[in-house]
């Protein structure tokens, strides 16, 4: 059997001695730091450094490696079987560490070992055969597992599998020169009735574990998910399918599925249409003439063109021949704005903005402006996206006023804030209360009755508990979803302009203030600091 080389005081009749053992089976060898803080925990401190030195050096050297070297005068009680506990700091496992009793000493009992090892505060994960074995077998100078904690099992997010192309509802096609080809917007999804649309994969929480000390080690942190929907389409009873009601066309809208069935318009909307308002989706095969709304709970696809009209979209809006819109015009959008080209209008993207010409509009995105094409033009107005700018001109040789804004929302890091350290608290409450209800049906368990408050306490604890689990999965849906629009937007945004910036156009990056005084060719604008820099495009 394996050991190591240790050490032993012998009392002699003129004093103190230590006596050494020498290691077996490729065992270690005795070391002067064993020694000198085994003698600082004993209050020892009269046997001299030099001393103990000179009995290490003749112990290793020695070839039976047994022997005895004087180390104080006179005579001295006996020493008792001595340990050391010792834990890592993060409580993942204890260890003992036995020196051997003097040779007129006791020994340790298992029962005091064990006290020992709880007066270290140590209570959970216990390895009893290898605390026994330390005691029989002598095991002195080695350090012996003697408890071990239960690690966590880590659990896995929720995950959302969706059945149907989501990505063609996102964004236009691109040609092979990397601009936005309009002629080439056959971006409907179809799908039939009782299609499957997605399938949820169940969040799993993993395990907790626990330390040597009791106390509880939790995994690692993990999101949940939810089916999210609109109107015709049905989730399974158990909530982890969802289908589609009617045959139309799918949308994914901030991670919400749309259905629809599409309302055809064979001509113009105009007086002999009336305004619009359809609960689905809208498509217009001619134009939308001034004065007119189409509103539509879908998407709205014109391949006509749209003039000083109003066109409001809880999906996306694509206009095939864009929006002269006469200083009247106006598009809203929960999804992207798709249009050949903006001029004269008001528009507002929850999503995207993908056009070949921006011309004296006002502009708001949630996402990328994408000014792409043969003209790639920003002249006039505002544009603004809390993200990222890209248009091959920015103003005219004219020096017409042009504001290109980009940036991050600073209300979302307080509220992000907020909600973490609600969520931390509802945690400990519940933790708190699950223990205090498991101690209370403990003893429900064995006693048959509780007094009445505790009963009580019981009720109004379990519906805690349910109160608490709805409010953390509503909180983390909000916390999850600006989490991820601060990492989309923690470097400021930036505005990248292919050509040219004229004279006349005003650089806003999260609320840093810049203007173009001369001619900036093929360049990149960011912040830095309190600074907008130019950089290379």
């Amino acid at each position: 059997m394996r050991r190591n080389a240790f050490f032993q005081i012998i009392q002699k009749k003129d004093g103190m001695y230590l006596k050494s053992y020498p290691e077996v089976e490729s065992g270690k060898k005795l070391t002067m730091e064993d020694i000198l803080d085994y003698i600082d925990k004993k209050n020892l401190r009269d046997i001299e450094t030099g001393n103990v030195k000179q009995f290490v050096e003749k112990a290793n050297a020695d070839e039976t490696g047994s022997v005895e070297v004087k180390v104080l005068e006179g005579n001295h009680l006996p020493e008792k079987e001595f340990a050391i506990i010792s834990t890592d700091k993060n409580g993942f496992y204890a260890k003992i560490r036995l020196y051997p009793p003097s040779d007129k000493g006791a020994r340790l009992s298992v029962s005091e070992l064990k006290n020992l090892i709880e007066q270290r505060g140590i209570k959970s994960g216990f390895i009893d055969k290898n605390i026994e074995m330390a005691l029989r077998a002598r095991l002195y100078c080695t350090d012996i597992l003697i408890a071990k904690a239960k690690m966590p099992v880590d659990g896995k997010s929720a995950e959302i599998i969706y059945e149907f192309d989501a990505d063609k509802t996102s964004k236009p096609a691109m040609s092979e020169d990397g601009s936005v080809d309009f002629h080439k917007l056959n971006m409907i999804e179809k799908v039939q009735e009782g299609q499957l649309l997605a399938t949820l994969v169940p969040i799993d929480y993993g395990t907790p574990g626990e330390d040597v000390y009791g106390n509880i080690i939790r995994p690692k942190k993990v999101r949940n998910k939810r089916l999210r929907h609109g109107k015709n389409i049905h989730l399974s009873e158990d909530g982890l399918k969802m289908y589609s009601d009617v045959s139309g066309n799918v949308t994914l809208v901030e991670d919400r599925v749309f259905v629809s069935d599409t309302y055809v318009i064979e001509g113009d909307v105009g007086p002999s249409t009336g305004d619009i308002d359809y609960d689905g989706a809208v498509e217009v095969k001619g134009n939308v003439i001034t004065g007119y709304t189409v509103k539509a709970a879908g998407d709205i696809t014109v391949e006509g063109a749209v003039e000083g009209a109003t066109l409001i979209s809880e999906g996306k809006i694509v206009l095939k021949r864009g929006m002269q819109g006469m200083g009247k015009g106006v598009m809203e959008a929960k999804g992207d704005v798709i249009s050949n080209f903006i001029e004269s209008a008001t528009v507002k993207a929850g999503g995207a903005v993908y056009t070949d010409a921006i011309m004296h509009s006002k502009i708001d995105a949630n996402s990328d402006i994408i000014v792409s094409g043969k003209r790639g033009l920003i002249a006039g107005g505002s544009v603004a996206t809390t993200t990222r700018i890209e248009t091959k001109i920015a103003g005219s040789t004219m020096g017409t006023p042009t504001e290109l804004e980009v940036g991050l929302d600073t209300t979302l890091g307080e509220r992000y804030r907020i909600i973490e350290k609600h969520i931390d608290q509802l945690m400990d409450e519940k933790e708190s209360i699950v223990k205090n209800l498991a101690l209370l049906q403990k003893r429900l368990k064995t006693q048959g009755k509780l007094p009445a408050d505790k009963m009580k306490f019981i009720k109004e604890g379990t519906e805690r508990i349910k109160v608490i689990d709805k409010t953390v999965e509503e909180e983390t849906e909000e916390y999850e979803k600006i989490d991820e629009e601060m990492r989309r937007t923690s470097d400021g945004g930036k505005i990248r302009v292919e050509s040219i910036a004229y004279p006349g156009v005003k650089i806003v990056i999260s609320n840093m203030t810049s203007f173009i005084h001369t001619e900036t060719q093929h360049c990149t604008f960011v912040r830095e600091g309190a600074d907008i820099r130019i950089k290379p495009y």
